[in-house]
């Protein structure tokens, strides 16, 4: 179902089965004077057809839908017509796992199903969508055009370890575009690794449960959403869960995480920012800071809080970031310590943590070959 197509504008493809659905989406794209809902499909072998005949800059991609879904479609999509793909996912159990599959399968980010009630949220959540159809429509053309490699298969059952509560803590900062390339890094972790591991991924509530299942599968280190008192143990990875920051505090004498809903941060709840400030605060020197692909500028803060203290300082390079926002903000500070291609993170933290717990301070004074 074609629509007009003026030039100079962002134009996207709707697909979803539900024309109350395609609606909404088409009322909200098209209130942004940068953006255009150029078609309109009602299932996925549409969407097939009209991707290759209109060759939209952005596909909204629907999961659930009769003929062929939005999995089966989007496979066809990065194969046949490579294009920027933003899912728009359930807020359920089932919507969640199959949009982790989809960022898997190629897919640039997702946003959640709008409600069919208008909320007071309405704006905030039309904010979010326009943004991140922009984004997606500045992706390069070589993260569509790059033949993803299958990842590796789940992890056999791991080894049951003694509790050790962490000396040094390893923050990561992460956004759009960050699932795909986390699934790809965290198989790379050592199972030894004499750190533990927090990551804020900016996502809603149910989807982190979903996210730390697939990571823990893949990886070798165990990996959970992360709960409020969670002790911090070395060797463990902890994820914070949707609509919620994650902090890190000393009680009687052990590192834990503590969960809040203060503000949001950036716009996002949880954010990276109060998670690497307060695990510098408890980890100190001993703390490394990871920014990777994603929009706006969270991380920066946490960054300079851990430069602050002596800890090591590690960012994802522009030629690797899906979205180079929030790397190029924390290298701005001129806090970075290593800017690194995304095959070279893994390796470039277990060098770091190796330092730190060697007793040396932050700084560049290790080589990662590239």
């Amino acid at each position: 179902m074609p629509l007009s197509s003026p030039s100079r504008k962002i134009r996207v493809l709707v697909v979803d089965d539900s024309a109350f659905m395609r609606k909404i989406l088409r009322d909200i794209i098209n209130s942004d004077p940068e953006l255009e809902v150029c078609c309109e499909a009602r299932d996925g072998i549409e969407a097939i057809s009209l991707a290759k005949l209109h060759r939209p800059d952005v596909v909204t991609l629907d999961i659930e839908m009769p003929k062929m879904n939005g999995l089966d479609a989007l496979r066809v999509i990065m194969k046949q017509t490579p294009l920027p793909v933003i899912m728009v996912s359930a807020l359920t159990q089932e919507g969640a796992e199959a949009t982790i599959k989809a960022l898997e399968y190629g897919a640039i980010d997702f946003i959640p199903k709008p409600s069919s009630s208008i909320s007071i949220n309405m704006k905030e959540m039309r904010d979010e969508i326009t943004a991140k159809i922009k984004e997606a429509a500045r992706v390069p053309r070589r993260f569509l055009e790059l033949r993803r490699t299958r990842l590796l298969r789940a992890q056999k059952i791991k080894t049951r370890k003694p509790s050790v509560p962490a000396k040094t803590v390893v923050a990561i900062a992460s956004s759009t575009g960050g699932p795909q390339s986390l699934l790809r890094i965290f198989p790379k972790f050592p199972e030894n690794l004499k750190a533990a591991i927090l990551l804020v991924q900016h996502m809603p509530p149910g989807f982190t449960k979903s996210f730390a299942k697939r990571l823990d599968g893949l990886s070798k280190i165990e990996v959970k959403e992360a709960e409020d008192g969670d002790p911090i143990e070395e060797g463990k990875a902890y994820v914070a869960p949707g609509d919620y920051h994650m902090e890190v505090q000393m009680r009687a004498g052990k590192p834990v995480i503590t969960l809040n809903k203060k503000p949001k941060i950036h716009g996002v709840r949880p954010a990276a920012d109060p998670m690497m400030i307060t695990a510098a605060e408890v980890f100190g020197r001993r703390t490394v800071g990871i920014v990777m692909t994603g929009m706006g500028k969270d991380g920066a803060q946490g960054i300079v809080a851990i430069k602050k203290k002596g800890g090591i300082t590690i960012a994802q390079d522009r030629e690797t970031s899906i979205i180079f926002g929030m790397p190029k903000a924390a290298i701005e500070t001129g806090m970075v310590d290593h800017v690194v291609p995304l095959d070279k993170i893994a390796e470039t933290m277990v060098m770091a943590v190796n330092k730190v717990n060697r007793g040396g301070a932050g700084g560049r004074s290790f080589a990662v070959s590239r």
